[in-house]
């Protein structure tokens, strides 16, 4: 979550934070809106409706009275890329109940009468303009908790973001194999009959099934419709061959042929897609393996490997950039910064996590203020960051190192005068501000999918981006970045301090490229290229995305200065 040329100058609005949206922008997203529906209009059969399976639902739910509900939508690139979807489909979504809340939900869904009709009232309330029917699958406690608590998060996630460290992490012991089998395997089948069920009887089902939570979910609906039309998204990393070695080989296999049951698979980036194709040669043994064509032939099959990368939808974000409560942030920031006598201003957005890399961010910023010690006066470090699965040991020990040394770089000044400002990051309104008002924004993962911060900052504000190399974002965008590397502390620091001092016309230049890149290939482009070439595979064709890197990108950064 339209099209703006690199000539035409950057248009911001009144109070110069926000660019507007042209109505040559708004008549292409239109437009875009309908090469959507007209594969997706080959793809269902009459009123076949498209299905979604995800982990977690677009709403959570909170039954007040016996008779009253209260909704709330979810977070994340997952529920933010799909949550309009509905606009342009009907869609069935078929989701785990996370809590007691949706149980009473789904229960009340799979029923008629007025209960079930004032529940259903609230979720179009929420997700308005939208034929979305919810399908919430009950999961025993125990289950659950060993599909989600210790195999999908923190195993796979800790894996696939390479966070281990490998002479101790991870160990693969009887209680996590038990974890697999008993929780893991159990949730992927149940959403995979739901699925099934969901996709009707009348025509071959269209079912898009979301990321790393469902390796195993294509088997289980293959099994009941085989003639289904499969698609996996993975919304995190795709690691290299060697990541994967550390599970043991039934395990390793069994992800690399769940995930072949599927027609298509689609990545973030080129990369993470490369790297599937050289997995499943290395751990499927009956699998042969096309790199040129894109695609693996396995037991009498064909499964296309492509890349999505994931975008936002510009108007929206416009939209809300502009907003009451966004403009209210924007003040008190600008108030607060005015006291500490307007300095420059560095801004990073993220989970308090390991990989987002905020620890080496601020070893940077501190490396930059011992080197120049007058940058403590003239810049500030906004940190927007929301806390995450701090439950796990591993989190809550990053979460401290993190606090310990912003808590070293700012001492015991007035918190006006301290150089690194932490805020909470709960309120989207005050993430989107603080954008608005950078200089630089910071986006240094270690290793991400797509990381749509790097997206929003273009858009919403004028800064310099500083990117990792190693966040999906970087394959689009790089070009008309400032690129380090997640490790490279001193150089992050001297980076920092280059951005700082960019020339303006120098940082608009680049910043009419970057705005440019994500309007082109904005949430309706990706959506597009998938519904694209659903239809052409559920025609008996080749899907026709091609890869991006090589005819469209520039991974090398531009020297600056």
């Amino acid at each position: 979550m339209t099209v703006e040329r690199a000539e035409v100058p950057v248009q911001p609005a009144e109070d110069g934070m926000r660019p507007s949206v042209t109505a040559q922008e708004r008549s292409e997203a239109s437009a875009r809106a309908r090469a959507i529906r007209e594969p997706l209009s080959r793809l269902l059969v009459g009123d076949q409706r498209l299905v979604v399976v995800s982990n977690r639902g677009p709403l959570s739910f909170r039954r007040t009275r016996a008779d009253a509900w209260r909704a709330a939508r979810g977070s994340g690139g997952l529920v933010t890329a799909l949550g309009e979807l509905g606009r342009l489909a009907p869609v069935t979504w078929v989701s785990a109940a996370m809590d007691a809340g949706d149980r009473a939900a789904g229960e009340a869904l799979a029923t008629t009468g007025d209960a079930s009709d004032r529940l259903r009232q609230v979720i179009a309330d929420e997700m308005p303009g939208q034929d979305l029917e919810l399908r919430l699958v009950d999961v025993e406690d125990e289950a659950w908790r060993n599909h989600y608590s210790v195999v999908a998060n923190p195993f796979l996630w800790f894996l696939q973001h390479q966070l281990y460290q490998l002479p101790y992490e991870p160990r693969v012991d009887d209680s996590l194999i038990g974890a697999w089998r008993d929780g893991y395997a159990v949730v992927n089948e149940r959403l995979g009959r739901a699925a099934a069920a969901a996709g009707g009887s009348e025509h071959r089902p269209v079912i898009l099934l979301q990321d790393y939570h469902l390796y195993l979910c294509a088997p289980a609906v293959r099994t009941l419709r085989p003639d289904a039309i499969l698609m996996h998204f993975n919304h995190i990393p795709w690691p290299s061959v060697e990541a994967w070695q550390v599970l043991p080989q039934g395990m390793r296999r069994a992800i690399c042929e769940g995930l072949l049951s599927n027609d298509i698979l689609g990545f973030q980036t080129d990369r993470h897609a490369t790297n599937f194709l050289l997995a499943a040669e290395a751990f499927v043994r009956d699998a042969h393996v096309d790199p040129s064509g894109r695609n693996v032939r396995w037991r009498g099959r064909t499964i296309w490997v492509r890349s999505y990368p994931i975008s936002l939808d510009p108007g929206a974000l416009t939209s809300f950039a502009g907003g009451p409560a966004v403009r209210s942030w924007r003040k008190r920031l600008r108030e607060r910064l005015e006291r500490a006598g307007r300095p420059q201003v560095i801004v990073r957005v993220d989970r308090l996590e390991p990989s987002k890399n905020a620890l080496r961010g601020f070893l940077a910023f501190e490396a930059l203020l011992e080197r120049e010690p007058e940058l403590r006066r003239a810049v500030r470090f906004i940190a927007i960051q929301s806390t995450s699965r701090e439950n796990i040991p591993e989190y809550a020990r990053y979460a401290a190192e993190v606090r310990e040394v912003v808590a070293r770089v700012n001492g015991m000044g007035d918190p006006d005068e301290q150089p690194i400002w932490l805020l909470d990051g709960t309120d989207y309104a005050l993430a989107i501000a603080a954008l608005q008002l950078a200089d630089v924004v910071l986006v240094n993962p270690i290793v991400d999918g797509m990381n749509l911060v790097a997206k929003e900052a273009v858009l919403v504000g004028e800064p310099v981006l500083v990117l990792s190399e190693t966040a999906g974002a970087a394959e689009q965008l790089a070009a008309d970045s400032l690129t380090v590397t997640a490790a490279d502390v001193a150089g992050t620091s001297r980076t920092l301090l280059d951005a700082l001092r960019m020339p303006r016309e120098e940082r608009l230049y680049h910043l009419r490229r970057l705005r440019q890149s994500v309007r082109n290939e904005d949430l309706s482009w990706w959506l597009g290229r998938q519904v694209r070439d659903l239809a052409a595979v559920a025609s008996g064709g080749r899907p026709p995305s091609r890869q991006l890197r090589d005819t469209t990108r520039r991974f090398e950064p531009i020297l600056f200065g």
